[in-house]
């Protein structure tokens, strides 16, 4: 005997689901805009090579504008944080969705872990700072602040990965696949920089590698923004869940 289906239309979508995804939208944008923060390299007067050096040096202790991109981190860090449990009204209560949202609140904390912990120094800037990392001479907390930077790049490719299980096939799909390939072959090649040409080029790769992050974003929201879509999710967990097992004739 085949399985029955409810015939009642799936759930529209609520008030109070409504206003979740607009605030998970905006906590999604002023966090993205936080993390862009690394683009101001275009009008501050920072003396980093956006070439050779990474991002995250202009918050080393040692920068003038130090303050400034911590704060950012702040500010973007408690905006994923503050989104997750919104974002969890949104997606379907199932194991790779929650495990996307989980993701970035990982990913905001990780961002306060950073700012709370930045490095000493800037290693690209400066000969004096190269040597002390050499010889383990900065404190505990400049290696805590690379080890977030590590802990970032796991997680892109946990987040490319997990919204390449659950997002529709297509267009989305497609995003967070290239997203995972550009992401893991950016890392790859700057481990390979750091191997071979002592650390320079690095920053091309992971300013290519941060637009990459930021672009899959834009599209994440942009999925939370089409309503159309998110019924239909919310329509096939209420199918899920008022279908009874099939029975045996």
């Amino acid at each position: 005997m085949a399985a029955a289906v409810s015939l009642r239309p799936a759930p529209r979508m609520s008030r109070g689901v409504r206003a979740a995804r607009a605030v998970a939208v905006t906590l999604l944008l002023v966090g993205g805009l936080g993390y862009s923060a690394w683009l101001l390299e275009a009008v501050l007067p920072l003396g980093l090579s956006p070439v050779h050096s990474y991002t995250t040096e202009a918050s080393a202790l040692d920068q003038p504008y130090s303050r400034l991109f911590r704060v950012a981190d702040v500010g973007s860090g408690a905006a994923f944080v503050l989104a997750v449990p919104f974002l969890l009204r949104l997606v379907p209560a199932q194991f790779w969705p929650r495990m996307s949202v989980t993701a970035i609140g990982l990913f905001g904390m990780n961002l306060l872990v950073a700012a709370a912990y930045p490095l000493d120094c800037a290693r690209s800037a400066s000969e004096q700072c190269r040597q002390r990392i050499a010889t383990d001479e900065v404190p505990t907390a400049h290696w805590v602040h690379v080890a977030t930077w590590t802990f970032t790049v796991l997680l892109y490719l946990a987040s490319c990965a997990c919204a390449e299980r659950w997002w529709p096939e297509g267009f989305w799909r497609r995003a967070a696949r290239t997203a995972f390939v550009l992401v893991l072959a950016s890392a790859l090649g700057m481990v390979a920089l750091e191997l071979l040409a002592g650390g320079r080029y690095v920053g091309l790769l992971e300013r290519f590698q941060l637009l990459t992050m930021v672009a899959l974003l834009v599209v994440g929201t942009a999925y939370l923004l089409d309503s159309a879509r998110l019924r239909h999710a919310a329509g096939l967990a209420y199918r899920h869940r008022t279908t009874p097992p099939a029975g045996r004739g």
